[in-house]
């Protein structure tokens, strides 16, 4: 099957099934199989960089110039644990958008300047546009905005709107509360220079994946507990909510149970396992002895009451499946109009693979269909 007829698949084949009370969109592409890896999630994974790069033709093209990013540094001698992870990170996309123009602008925050790139839809009377708001993942301490820049151009072209996304300051240079100030400050801009940007200022919404899922949720609550009335959406990609990894604790979700193999992969387990270097993120991130459960810090702890409408996107093979999902059940418990779809077979740090993995688009679409709809209420 092709590209598009795998796209197409993911939403005809779509199974809402409910776990306990919590309904789950299920979508997987047509040539998965249940119990393993989507196709394209496992195809790098089995082979080492030496037989990939004897057997380049035997692999999709959108692999080849990600060889880094999929096997890490050639040569790491010398490099730290946090040159490493951020040289893993990202992936090299192809541009599927038409019609959307670019711009970089910049904000005053407490770090120094922070780029916001501005993508923008020219296919028509460029006024009173829907808008998103664009947090990347990355731990806190990685990622960048090249990685995810042709998703946000996708995205501003099939709402017809308008996508910025903030580079704000990475940790542990900048730790909190710089980064997530950055995006609070990206959503006020946005929204007092709505007019300026051709944003209609009722339909400005904020979306990110991992981190950036928890900044975009972060932001929300902020705009809740201001009274500032900005977001009219967000829209949360497999995002870290839980910043604590005490089993004992309140805010414990993971069970093996509940993820789904059909034999013993050690990789699998890898990707579904607790993240045991959370504690290190932490030092990197909060640093200053801030309570980690503020809820800034750590959402789940918020009561999460009026909140805008949330579209919660997740990976099967997702060791932070478990805190979405136990997220996604807080928000409908607190009243949250809430939309919950798992990916079959794919795994964290699928968002960055636009072209390859037909999953990525179908978010990008999902997103896009929010924010038009709303527009023409």
């Amino acid at each position: 099957m092709d590209y598009t007829q795998l796209l197409q698949s993911l939403s005809s084949g779509a199974q809402t099934v409910d776990l306990g009370g919590l309904a789950v969109e299920i979508r997987n592409c047509a040539d998965r199989r249940a119990g393993y890896p989507d196709p394209r999630t496992e195809a790098p994974v089995r082979v080492t960089r030496a037989e990939f790069e004897q057997n380049l033709d035997q692999f999709d093209r959108h692999l080849h110039p990600n060889i880094d990013h999929l096997f890490g540094p050639r040569d790491p001698s010398g490099m730290s644990i946090l040159e490493i992870l951020r040289h893993t990170f990202g992936w090299v996309t192809e541009d599927l958008s038409h019609n959307v123009s670019t711009e970089r602008l910049a904000l005053s925050g407490s770090t120094g300047e922070v780029p916001v790139w501005k993508y923008a839809w020219t296919g028509a009377d460029c006024r009173d546009m829907p808008c998103m708001v664009f947090f990347h993942g990355g731990g806190f301490f990685g990622g960048e905005i090249p990685t995810t820049e042709n998703q946000c151009r996708l995205l501003a072209e099939r709402m017809q709107g308008v996508v910025f996304s903030v580079d704000y300051p990475l940790c542990p240079e900048y730790p909190y509360p710089a980064g997530f100030d950055a995006c609070w400050q990206a959503v006020k801009m946005v929204y007092e220079q709505a007019q300026r940007h051709g944003v209609d200022r009722g339909r400005i919404g904020v979306f990110g994946d991992s981190a950036g899922g928890n900044f975009a949720l972060v932001v929300s609550i902020r705009d809740r507990n201001e009274k500032t009335g900005m977001i009219c959406f967000q829209s949360l990609i497999y995002p870290t909510v839980v910043r604590t990894i005490d089993r004992q604790g309140p805010y414990w979700f993971w069970s093996r149970e509940d993820y789904d193999t059909a034999q013993p992969d050690p990789w699998l387990e890898s990707q579904i396992a607790p993240f045991a270097d959370k504690d290190q993120l932490n030092e990197w991130y909060i640093p200053g002895g801030d309570d980690i459960n503020d809820v800034y810090l750590n959402p789940i702890a918020d009561s999460l009451i009026g909140l805008p409408p949330t579209l919660v996107m997740t990976a099967e093979y997702d060791y932070l499946r478990a805190e979405t999902e136990g997220l996604c059940r807080k928000l409908i418990a607190a009243g949250n109009d809430t939309r919950y779809i798992r990916y079959g077979g794919i795994t964290h740090g699928t968002f960055d693979r636009l072209g390859y993995a037909p999953q990525v688009e179908d978010m990008i679409l999902e997103i896009a269909r929010k924010m038009r709809k709303e527009g023409n209420a």
